[in-house]
């Protein structure tokens, strides 16, 4: 959405600022050092760890695991990747389940997962991890995982721990689609466990709202609705655009296809992995890191974080929901490093014949309303502007349909017109109202969320944090009862304008002063609107009056 216009420039390859001093940056009013409030001014010397240095309880438990990851190459695989490689040093091997994507190879997106600023830290502090990580070529969309023959006996007899993090998340992904990947692929890879020698345990990353239709949702199975071969063979045997027909009726009282699939995946686990070390893992709505590697990270503009880089650059003025309900979010750090601990806590305690589930949630121990964390950002982002931002922040969220209707024609509908003809003019593409159209989609799609609230029970998980050594609690935090929504705030816009938006902190000067035009001329334009709207009241008001002979 809002990126759109920032991959206009970037396709364009328009030649950056020149370089300003971080010295001038932090001199300024605004003192803070941008890279020091990230967390990139912090990191520790690199060093040789002996193999006999004795560590955490869960970086021993990792010591000579060989791990087949996949969902490597996604937001929350990388930052698994990324942790695992950075904390745990005596891991001996990690294999990244990757499809060849865009005419790129195993071996080029593998470099380009590392490219991203998430691993600079780790390539600091950790400079010979590159040998522990191979990538296999797979796909867990196509029978077998697409493995070849040579890379499953690799696999086989190798791997003893997995984490199964592959998914389309997209919530309107065509059944079809989500079926073959978050259902098949995950019976394809019980089916691979199975016949792995050494294994000591396998994490299924679900999501809690794959029980949505429910208003609490515990720390167990639930029936589903439909039984998954039954949609199998449906999928199997129907064309594209019948199924797309029935997705409604099939999917019932769940919101989309993402929700729909992943319950019949927590299914397929349920009855088939009865005879396997494995646990289920709940997150809710998962957001940029909290604290480490860095803070502030992020690769996609998912829920949240859409809204904030939408109305943080000036594209986003009015959105349509109720923003005194509590959002469930969860930093993705604190997710990775529960989802760390439970994976050994389930190979190292685990009852016979049972299959643990993990609820990784917030809102029980820190609740957050959506206009308290609105608020916040904007407070603490407002000194962090980017130098592509179209127009001044200015955000109202509605659940009124009539208002929301009125301000998304005023500021959406009216401006993208005005300045989308502008661009034709000058002979630039417009894009401003594709993006609008891409926001009401994303509105439509979302609008089952929009005024709800829901409590997820994570009993399991406190309880597995009060077992930690301290060593490993302050190695591997996810103590919710520590989350500050504050602090995650302070670095969060600033985060997305650096690891997300991409936009160098060296034009922050050059932002600045672009923000405060922008603060100008919106507030001009603020009372040009109050007095014309004045104006057409006054003469409502005259004529009125003189109607009613009053004078």
């Amino acid at each position: 959405m809002a990126l759109d216009l920032h991959r206009k420039y970037i396709e364009k390859k328009q030649e950056s600022a020149p370089l300003v001093p971080i010295k001038d940056i932090v001199n300024s009013k605004y003192y803070v050092d941008p890279l020091e409030l990230l967390g990139e001014r912090s990191f520790n010397e690199p060093r040789e760890i002996d193999e006999s240095e004795v560590g955490t309880p869960i970086q021993e438990f990792f010591r000579d695991g060989v791990i087949f990851l996949t969902g490597g190459t996604g937001f929350m695989g990388k930052v698994l990747l990324e942790k695992l490689l950075r904390t745990c040093p005596h891991i001996k091997h990690i294999y990244l389940l990757i499809r060849s994507k865009k005419g790129k190879n195993v071996e080029q997106r593998m470099e380009d997962i590392f490219e991203d600023r998430l691993f600079k830290r780790l390539k600091y502090e950790v400079p010979k991890y590159y040998h522990k990580v191979s990538g296999v070529a797979g796909d867990c969309s196509l029978p077998g995982l697409g493995l070849s023959v040579s890379s499953r006996n690799t696999l086989i007899n190798e791997v003893n721990i997995i984490f199964h993090g592959a998914a389309t998340v997209r919530f309107d992904e065509h059944i079809r689609v989500a079926m073959n990947i978050n259902v098949s692929g995950t019976r394809e890879l019980l089916n691979l466990a199975k016949k792995i020698r050494n294994l000591k345990v396998m994490a299924h990353v679900s999501t809690a709202y794959a029980n949505c239709n429910r208003s609490q949702v515990d720390e167990q199975f639930y029936d589903p609705i439909s039984d998954y071969e039954d949609i199998l063979k449906l999928v199997a045997s129907t064309d594209d655009q019948a199924l797309q027909d029935m997705t409604k009726k099939l999917i019932g009282d769940l919101p989309n296809t993402y929700a729909f699939t992943k319950s019949l995946a927590e299914d397929a686990i349920r009855r088939e992995a009865q005879d396997l070390p494995i646990l289920v893992f709940r997150p809710t709505v998962v957001i940029a890191t909290y604290r480490e590697p860095v803070r502030g990270w992020i690769d996609n503009v998912y829920g949240p974080t859409g809204l904030v880089v939408g109305a943080g650059t000036g594209v986003l003025h009015t959105y349509f929901g109720n923003t005194n309900v509590v959002t469930d979010m969860i930093p993705v750090d604190m997710v990775v490093n529960a989802l760390i601990s439970a994976t050994k806590e389930t190979a190292t305690n685990r009852k016979v014949d049972e299959i643990p589930i993990y609820t990784c949630s917030s809102s029980k121990q820190k609740p957050v309303k959506w206009n308290e964390f609105i608020e916040m950002n904007r407070r603490h982002g407002i000194y962090w502007p980017t130098i592509r931002a179209i127009w001044y922040y200015s955000f109202w969220a509605t659940n009124n349909p009539f208002l929301y209707a009125l301000l998304n024609f005023l500021c959406h509908i009216v401006p993208g017109y005005i300045l989308d003809t502008l661009a034709v003019l000058a002979g630039q593409k417009p894009i401003l109202l594709k993006i609008y159209k891409k926001i009401d989609k994303v509105r439509d799609i979302l609008a089952y969320f929009s005024d709800k609230e829901w409590t997820f029970t994570n009993h399991r998980l406190m309880a597995l944090w009060e077992t930690l050594s301290s060593q490993d609690k302050e190695l591997f935090n996810f103590d919710i009862n520590q989350l500050s929504w504050e602090y995650f705030s302070q670095a969060h816009c600033l985060g997305l304008r650096v690891y997300l938006v991409k936009d160098d902190i060296h034009t922050l000067p050059a932002a600045r002063k672009k923000w405060e035009k922008l603060y100008i001329a919106h507030n001009a334009l603020l009372l040009f609107v109050y007095a014309f709207l004045i104006f057409c009241a006054w003469n409502f008001i005259s004529l009125f009056l003189k109607l009613a002979g009053l004078i």
